[in-house]
């Protein structure tokens, strides 16, 4: 696939990105420009340390805003990111990946998962194509994905997470903020738990709170029932996972109905139980 050099005053720059103190100039890009002009967009980023709940939302959420008509932005780290490309893939969309280093450094020492989806992704970078991965050079990295995304969701994050950089970069942009809350006690949500408690975020309570904000999808009533959860849980603690299967709901929208819920608590083990 060839690679294009594009200058901020060429046809096909990508809209969003005029909003940051100083927009890449040039920016390099391997796919099919045309998903530039689709709106709207969102990123999803996270955690590389994630859990398999914060895995199974990123792809929920991912596939669910994709078939709904947005376009998924994310970095292609290990991790969340790369899950919530596979929920856009899943659902037979577009989704752009930004590098934090040249796509031709990308391509020659990415492991075999992040090749073989990066081979669907359109591929962002505003480093030269051999620049090599240097720690520095994720800030403007995580930049470019806020500024490129009408909103933006951080769906697991511990206290040293770059994805809360990110979402430092989408309040600086007047990007609206969401995130998933997840179990009490889990160092993978404390970050995201975080955001909500200081009113930094909205919770993502499902899929529809992003259709929702992107305009999407009209407003409906919360879900999960308290009584819902009571009954599930009255044989004893389950899993957060186990929890979302056993009532067919999704996996964000049962850890937001917990963490809101008084009568549930989160063990050691994270299982979630009746006090």
């Amino acid at each position: 696939m060839s690679l294009i050099e594009l200058r901020r005053a060429d046809a096909g720059y990508p809209s969003g990105l005029a909003d940051l103190p100083r927009p890449p100039d040039p920016l390099w890009i391997e796919g099919d420009l045309a998903v530039f002009d689709h709106v709207p967009r969102i990123a999803i980023v996270g955690t590389r340390r994630l859990t398999g709940y914060g895995e199974r939302v990123a792809r929920e959420l991912a596939t669910a805003v994709a078939t709904g008509g947005a376009v998924v932005v994310s970095g292609l780290a290990q991790g969340i990111d790369s899950a919530a490309h596979s929920g856009a893939l899943d659902a037979g969309a577009p989704t752009v990946a930004v590098l934090g280093e040249g796509i031709g450094s990308f391509h020659a020492t990415a492991g075999r998962r992040r090749a073989q989806l990066a081979q669907r992704c359109v591929l962002v970078s505003p480093y030269p194509p051999d620049a090599p991965a240097l720690p520095w050079m994720f800030a403007k990295r995580n930049a470019i994905i806020a500024a490129l995304a009408a909103l933006v969701v951080v769906v697991e994050a511990p206290p040293d997470s770059g994805a809360l950089i990110t979402a430092g970069d989408a309040r600086r942009l007047g990007r609206p903020l969401f995130a998933v809350p997840g179990p009490l006690g889990s160092a993978a949500s404390v970050g995201t738990n975080a955001l909500i408690a200081d009113g930094l975020a909205r919770a993502v309570t499902g899929a529809d709170t992003l259709l929702v904000a992107l305009g999407l999808a009209a407003a409906t009533a919360p879900s999960t029932p308290p009584s819902l959860l009571a009954d599930a849980l009255a044989a004893g603690p389950l899993a957060p996972d186990a929890l979302a299967e056993l009532l067919g709901l999704s996996a964000a929208s049962v850890a937001a109905s917990c963490v809101a819920d008084p009568r549930l608590v989160t063990l050691p083990d994270g299982r979630i139980s009746l006090r």
